[in-house]
């Protein structure tokens, strides 16, 4: 019986491209490329578009927002939004230029784990997060740069380079 099972699989497997074959020689003849492609879709059952549309491209025109006059308020009902967004770009805005000063280091300690922390005369605390044996000294100047990922690396004036992360002092 299991034999018979295995032969009529083998047997329904080899003929079952033949029967789809002969479909696709029909579609093969057709010289016209357009019918050819209805041919294919049909024979696969692909009916996203309608025939009429198959071949065609489709423009789209977008139009051009209106020019802002000078002298009309429009934001007069967005006040309290206007003071969000305001107040979250200077939040921003102070962080960048914090980033992009030059900072001088006042105190460089080591934690009973092993981690080092720079402490900034503008009072920022910084801790290598990083397993590389090179560290800055004491008055070093160094720069921060903004990594991939919101990582942060410490420049110094020697091209000395550390990956560090920020510590929220508490007040």
């Amino acid at each position: 019986m299991e034999n018979y099972c295995k032969l009529i699989l083998i047997i329904s497997l080899s003929l079952s491209p033949l029967a789809v074959g002969a479909d696709l020689d029909q579609c093969l003849k057709i010289s016209n490329d357009r019918d050819r492609l209805k041919c294919y879709d049909k024979l696969h059952g692909f009916d996203q578009f309608s025939e009429a549309n198959i071949g065609r491209l489709e423009n789209r025109t977008l139009e051009r927002p209106s020019p802002v006059k000078l002298g009309s308020s429009q934001t007069e009902g967005n006040k309290d939004a206007d003071g969000a967004t305001i107040s979250a770009a200077q939040k921003a805005y102070d962080t960048i230029i914090a980033n992009s000063q030059t900072l001088k280091i006042s105190n460089i300690s080591k934690s009973r784990s092993g981690k080092v922390y720079y402490y900034t005369q503008s009072g920022r605390v910084f801790r290598k997060n990083t397993d590389r044996t090179v560290t800055f000294k004491r008055n070093d100047s160094v720069t921060l740069e903004l990594g991939f990922l919101g990582s942060m690396f410490m420049t110094n004036q020697d091209s000395i380079r550390i990956k560090v992360k920020e510590m929220k002092v508490r007040k």
